[in-house]
C-alpha cells in the first residue's frame, strides 16, 4: 500500500508508517487511497524553505511525510510567536478561513503531500470516513493549542521546557528518552514557549543540575527522569 503515495526510498522509517499512522489515511480502502491521491502531489523541501506565507490565500492542505516543520505568526513590528512544531503525520492548512493566519516553513529537509483544498473538501463530502478523519485532525489541533495556551499562562519556565520535551517524545517518530533530536534552535524554543533565550538557557541549566535531562550534543536531548519531567509538564 505504501507505493500509492511514496517511492520506495520513502517507505516507513523510525517506526512511522504514513499509511497506518497517518490520521488522514486511517481506515480508508485501497480504492479510496487511489482516489485521494488524485487530489494532490508530493513535494520536496530543503531546510528553511517556506511552505506558505502569513495571510496568503488558503488553497492547499499539507500532510507532513518526513522532516520537521515550524508554524509561526508575526506581529506588525516583527515579533514572532511559534504556534507549533510539526512532524510526520501532522497537517497544515485544515482551516475554515480563506487565508492562512500563520506562516509555515521547513526546519529540515522535508517531504509533504500537498492537497488542493477544494478537491479535498469535495472528496470528503462523498467519503464519510475521510470527513471523520479531517474532523478528528481539526479537533486534535485545537486541543494542542489549548494545551499551549495553558502552559504559557500557568507554567514556570522550566516546566514549559518539560512540556515541550514530553510533546516531542510523544509525537516525534523515533524519539526515545535516550535520544530526542532537537531540530529547532534555542531561539525557536524561546519563541514557542513565550520566553527569552536567556531564560531558556537558565532553565535548561536548572533541569540539568536537577538531573532530569542531559545534552550529549547541542541538538541531542536525553530525558534522564521521565516521570519527573512528565510531572512538571502536566497540564
Amino acid at each position: 500500500m505504501s507505493q500509492l503515495f511514496l517511492p520506495r526510498s520513502m517507505e516507513p522509517v523510525y517506526g512511522y508508517n504514513p499509511f497506518s499512522d497517518c490520521p488522514l489515511f486511517r481506515d480508508l480502502s485501497v480504492k479510496q487511497l487511489f482516489e485521494l491521491r488524485r487530489c494532490g502531489t508530493q513535494i520536496e523541501l530543503g531546510a528553511d524553505e517556506p511552505i506558505f506565507d502569513q495571510f496568503s490565500p488558503c488553497t492547499s492542505v499539507f500532510n507532513v511525510i518526513s522532516g520537521a516543520i515550524v508554524v509561526e505568526r508575526f506581529a506588525d513590528d516583527g515579533r514572532r510567536q511559534i504556534i507549533g512544531f510539526l512532524f510526520p503525520g501532522d497537517y497544515l492548512g485544515i482551516v475554515n478561513s480563506a487565508r492562512y493566519e500563520v506562516a509555515a516553513r521547513s526546519l529540515t529537509k522535508s517531504t509533504l503531500y500537498r492537497f488542493g483544498r477544494k478537491k479535498l473538501v469535495d472528496f470528503s463530502l462523498h467519503n464519510h470516513q475521510l470527513r471523520r478523519n479531517i474532523e478528528h485532525i481539526m479537533s486534535n489541533v485545537f486541543y494542542r493549542l489549548m494545551e499551549q495556551l495553558f502552559i504559557l499562562g500557568q507554567k514556570k519556565a522550566h516546566e514549559r521546557l518539560c512540556f515541550l520535551f514530553v510533546h516531542l517524545l510523544e509525537r516525534m517518530p523515533g524519539a526515545t528518552p535516550e535520544h530526542i533530536q532537537l531540530y529547532m534552535s534555542r531561539q525557536d524554543i524561546a519563541d514557542y514557549l513565550g520566553l527569552t533565550i536567556e531564560t531558556v538557557s537558565r532553565s535548561l541549566a536548572k533541569l540539568k543540575i536537577d538531573g532530569l535531562i542531559h545534552f550529549p550534543s547541542i541538538n541531542h536531548l536525553q530525558i534522564l527522569n521521565v516521570p519527573a519531567v512528565r510531572k512538571l509538564a502536566a497540564t
